[in-house]
């Protein structure tokens, strides 16, 4: 853990196992997907609805909230100042844009409940629906962003790299799922997200990569010569 983390202020922290895999599904979405009609794959997902895809899909698109930054900075700052920084610049990067994206640029973007007005659609008890503020998906943007920023503390981690991406794919799905975006507005979420981890490493080594920020909470121990031997 220790040595994945020293390796987070160095250019080999960057995940290019979770990078290479996250292009090359936006890549087969964007082929198969986007080229048909909007709204055709949302209604065929919608049509084909199974209790525990409800459960589970209705259970993992919380990990999209805002909220979780909260439970991973407290843990990083243990660990080193500059990974707390980096997860609070993560968190500001991608949400501030969302936000101005959601409220400012595309305000009148209809989700699939107001674009399919007057078609039944099913909705899965207990999931609140909006109707507004489609584009882009925040809960993409923020578990992209999570995810890829976790990868960066694991570089050499490949397995656990494609892991946190299926993690973040899921989430993202889980949104059209419940038929709260479009496939349009997840993947432009997902960029987001992956962007704005990106930048905030590049921030953090810049400017917050002296030997202070190298420091956390949680004390280093320091081993006798005499232990190291034995």
């Amino acid at each position: 853990m220790r040595t994945s983390i020293i390796c987070l202020m160095k250019r080999k922290s960057i995940p290019y196992t979770y990078i290479f895999y996250y292009f090359f599904i936006v890549f087969l979405i964007g082929a198969f997907f986007l080229s048909r009609p909007k709204g055709a794959f949302e209604l065929l997902i919608n049509q084909n609805h199974f209790l525990w895809a409800d459960l589970f899909f209705s259970t993992i698109t919380h990990l999209g909230d805002g909220l979780v930054f909260l439970a991973v900075f407290p843990v990083l700052l243990m660990f080193r100042y500059g990974l707390a920084i980096l997860c609070s610049f993560n968190a500001a990067i991608h949400m501030t844009m969302a936000v101005l994206m959601k409220k400012l640029v595309f305000p009148h973007a209809p989700r699939p409940l107001e674009y399919f007005k007057g078609i039944d659609l099913v909705q899965i008890a207990g999931v609140t629906m909006h109707h507004w503020h489609s584009f882009p998906s925040g809960h993409t943007a923020t578990v992209f962003a999570l995810t890829s920023m976790i990868s960066m503390v694991f570089p050499k981690r490949h397995f656990f790299q494609f892991f946190m991406l299926l993690l973040a794919v899921l989430v993202g799905f889980s949104r059209v799922y419940l038929m709260q975006h479009f496939i349009g507005d997840v993947l432009v979420g997902s960029f987001l997200g992956l962007g704005s981890s990106l930048l905030s490493r590049y921030l953090v080594i810049k400017y917050f990569n002296s030997k202070v920020f190298k420091r956390g909470l949680l004390p280093k121990r320091r081993i006798a010569l005499s232990k190291l031997a034995s």
